[in-house]
C-alpha cells in the first residue's frame, strides 16, 4: 500500500511541476504579418496586443515585418513569407482581378486616409477648385486617387498639371512649386501645421475614392488550413484596438518608445485620432473591422469604370465575412 501511495504522490508531483513550468502547454505557433508601412500608430491595436502578451496567451508567436522599398506585400503572402498581409482595398481588388490567390478577412479602417492637400489661403476646398492646378503625385496610387476625385467633379486628369515628385518633396508645396500634394490626412497636414502653415485638404473618400483601408488578407489555403490561428489573431487584434481606443495617450507613448522613435508623441497621437475616426465610420461604429459585400461591390465598380481592371470580379471572391461573424456573433 505504501508503494502505491508513493507512486501516486510522485506522479502528482511530476504533473504539478510540469504544469507549473508550462510543459503541458503547447508552444505558441509562429505567425508573420507583412505590414504595408512601418510600425507606428496605424497598427496601434496590433502593437498594444503584442506588448501585453495577448498573442502569446492565444498561442501565437507574432512576427511583424515592416514594409521596405522593393517589397511586394502580395508576393510576401502568396510566397508564404507571411501568413497575413495588410494592403489597401483598391489594391486588393486589382490584385484579385489579375488572378492573385488572396482574400480579405477584416479591415482596420472603413475609409482611406488619402487626400489632396494645399495651403489654406489657396482656397482649394473642393475638387472643382483643382482645375488648372499643379498636383504633386508620387505613385500610381496617387494618380488613381487624383483621377477619381477629379472625376467626381466632372474633371479629368487632363484638366490639371500633374508633377511627378518624390516622397520627401513636400517643400515643393511650401515653396509654391506645386499647388496641391497627394498625401494622407493622418500625416502631411500635421507636418504642414508644425511648419507654421494653415492647411486645407480634400478627403478622397468623400469624393469618389471609396475603399476600405489597411485590410487584412491571406491566401485561401491559409484561411482554410490555419482558420483557427487566423481567428485567434483577429480576435486578439480587435481586443488590442478596443484597448487602444480607451487609452490613446498610453498606446501612443508605447508605440513611440518601442517602435517609432523618430515620431513625436503629439504627432503620433494626432495620427491615431485620425485613424480612430476612419475606423468608426459606417459599420465600424458598431463592429471594428467589419466589411460588407455591397461596399466591396462599390469599389469594384469604381475601378472598372476608371479602367483599372479589365473585368468585374465578384465580391464573394474578394473577401470572407466568416471570421468576423464568428467573433461577433458566434457563427
Amino acid at each position: 500500500m505504501k508503494r502505491v501511495c508513493v507512486k501516486v504522490i510522485a506522479c502528482l508531483m511530476v504533473a504539478a511541476l510540469s504544469a507549473g513550468h508550462g510543459l503541458a502547454k503547447e508552444p505558441p505557433q509562429p505567425m508573420t504579418i507583412q505590414l504595408n508601412w512601418v510600425a507606428n500608430v496605424e497598427f496601434a491595436g496590433i502593437l498594444l496586443a503584442k506588448e501585453r502578451g495577448w498573442y502569446k496567451d492565444a498561442g501565437i508567436d507574432l512576427t511583424l515585418k515592416e514594409w521596405k522599398k522593393g517589397i511586394s506585400i502580395f508576393d510576401e503572402v502568396t510566397r508564404r513569407n507571411a501568413q497575413i498581409g495588410v494592403n489597401e482595398g483598391a489594391r486588393i481588388i486589382s490584385a484579385k482581378a489579375e488572378g492573385m490567390n488572396i482574400r480579405a478577412f477584416a479591415t482596420q479602417f472603413q475609409k482611406s486616409p488619402y487626400c489632396l492637400i494645399s495651403k489654406r489661403d489657396r482656397k482649394l476646398e473642393t475638387p472643382e477648385h483643382l482645375k488648372g492646378k499643379r498636383i504633386g503625385v508620387k505613385s500610381s496610387g496617387d494618380i488613381l486617387m487624383t483621377k477619381i476625385v477629379l472625376g467626381s467633379a466632372g474633371l479629368t486628369y487632363d484638366d490639371v498639371t500633374p508633377v511627378n515628385i518624390g516622397w520627401g518633396d513636400m517643400p515643393l508645396l511650401f515653396n509654391d512649386a506645386i499647388d496641391v500634394y497627394a498625401g494622407y490626412m493622418n500625416a502631411e497636414p500635421f507636418i504642414m501645421k508644425e511648419k507654421g502653415y494653415d492647411v486645407s485638404y480634400i478627403p478622397a473618400f468623400k469624393h469618389g475614392y471609396d475603399f476600405y483601408s489597411a485590410v487584412f488578407f491571406a491566401t485561401d489555403k491559409t484561411l482554410q488550413n490555419q482558420a483557427e490561428l487566423i481567428r485567434k489573431f483577429l480576435e486578439v487584434t480587435l481586443r488590442g484596438w478596443e484597448a487602444a481606443d480607451k487609452d490613446p495617450e498610453g498606446v501612443t507613448r508605447l508605440v513611440v518608445e518601442k517602435y517609432y522613435a523618430k515620431g513625436s508623441i503629439q504627432q503620433q497621437l494626432n495620427e491615431l485620432k485620425i485613424f480612430q475616426t476612419l475606423a468608426k465610420l459606417g459599420e465600424g461604429r458598431k463592429f471594428f473591422g467589419w466589411m460588407e459585400a455591397e461596399y466591396w461591390t462599390k469599389g469594384i465598380d469604381i475601378l472598372y469604370n476608371h479602367k483599372q481592371i479589365e473585368k468585374r470580379v465578384h465580391e464573394t471572391d474578394i473577401f470572407t465575412p466568416a471570421f468576423l461573424k464568428a467573433i461577433y456573433f458566434g457563427k
